[in-house]
């Protein structure tokens, strides 16, 4: 690719923040060219400056713009049409949480948080996510001599910018299947999610507020060190008991727990039938610690024909496998609509195994379940 830099009257307008910080013109890149397309939005010009310079040493990558404000963002997207937003969420003025919002409704980019993790920062990221974020990573203190951070960037960029590939071909079944029959009041719902998750799950737990519920797992890929915010959030927006689970736990109906970072989360019987949770440090196959997978298999042996499974947004294939062991079990299978998801791909690969009994988006399957534990609680 050329370095040749275009007019901004073809690329989209720059303003300029505050003297002396400069905004270069984006370089001219085609729409066809394949590259993947990058917009960096940071307040700290020395950060912009390091992760643009990661960015474009990526062949596969270009960076089209830098912004210092979300304001600088919103004038700069129609024009560069990035296909990432690298986002910094606590910025002066308008801040990244009013900024992701704006590109949810009106973009297709997909949005990465690269913000710092402090306590208030995590609890941000937790408020972005929600609000349809596609994935969060930390930034360092220091980007120099920081090969971990680098290459999780450069993943990361490349997941989210192939998010919108073509979906794996799905046997026939019912799309729309929106009610559950011949069951008792459920012993156990398990929510599975990844990128794209949380606001997935804000939707379906909105349409549980006010039904009584069974116990409630909930296994979604995110960095550890937001999780327990995770857990806040949606108590006090839900008004449920919702926490990080721990080891030896017994469920109980009408809490709902969240598989804590770094082990997999793992359903037991007590004598006496009460459910319990194990925590397992052993990785296992796969790469995802939670796994989704480990999980459900633990539910189809231990719960079978008395349990729910909703496999929500998320990038690859974890969950796949533990839904059509629940199914194969007896449990009742759920999967959001591939085409409502952010990252189809997670969905998908368990419709595709014909593990999923029902399709829905997830405020319907939130109203479904809602029905379905109405009148069996009845």
């Amino acid at each position: 690719m050329s370095g040749r830099f275009c007019r901004i009257s073809s690329c989209g307008s720059i303003r300029v923040p505050s003297p002396p910080v400069l905004l270069r013109p984006p370089p001219c890149v085609p729409r066809n060219t394949g590259m993947i397309r990058v917009l960096v939005v940071d307040d700290s010009r020395s950060f912009r400056k390091a992760l643009s310079l990661i960015l474009s040493r990526d062949p596969e990558m270009t960076v089209v713009g830098e912004a210092e404000t979300a304001e600088e963002a919103l004038s700069l997207l129609p024009g560069l049409e990035p296909d990432v937003v690298t986002l910094d969420i606590e910025m002066p003025g308008m801040g990244g949480l009013l900024l992701t919002e704006r590109i949810r409704r009106g973009f297709s980019a997909r949005i990465l948080v690269v913000s710092g993790l402090t306590h208030m920062g995590s609890r941000t990221a937790v408020e972005a996510l929600l609000k349809g974020a596609h994935d969060i990573l930390e930034k360092p203190a220091n980007l120099d001599h920081n090969p971990l951070f680098r290459s999780a960037v450069l993943r990361k960029v490349h997941e989210l910018a192939g998010m919108t590939g073509t979906l794996p071909v799905c046997p026939d079944q019912p799309r729309e299947e929106s009610r559950v029959r011949g069951r008792e009041f459920p012993s156990l719902l398990v929510v599975g999610g990844s990128t794209g998750g949380p606001e997935a799950l804000s939707a379906l737990l909105g349409k549980l507020v006010d039904a009584p519920i069974p116990p409630v797992v909930i296994v979604q890929h995110m960095p550890p060190a937001i999780l327990p915010h995770l857990a806040e959030r949606l108590g006090q927006a839900f008004r449920r008991d919702v926490r990080i689970a721990y080891q030896g736990e017994t469920l109980l109906p009408g809490k709902i727990r969240i598989a804590p970072g770094g082990v997999h989360l793992l359903l037991e019987k007590r004598e006496g039938g009460r459910l319990f949770l194990r925590l397992a440090e052993d990785p296992g196959r796969g790469s995802h610690v939670p796994s989704i997978d480990r999980t459900l298999e633990s539910v189809a042996r231990t719960v079978g024909s008395g349990s729910i499974a909703v496999l929500l947004s998320g990038l690859g294939d974890d969950g796949a496998q533990g839904m059509l062991a629940l199914m194969k079990s007896g449990g009742e299978t759920f999967a959001q609509t591939p085409e409502t998801a952010a990252a189809p791909s997670m969905p998908a690969a368990a419709i595709g195994l014909n593990a999923v009994r029902h399709v829905l988006p997830p405020a319907s399957i939130g109203m479904t379940l809602a029905g379905w534990f109405g009148e069996k609680a009845s």
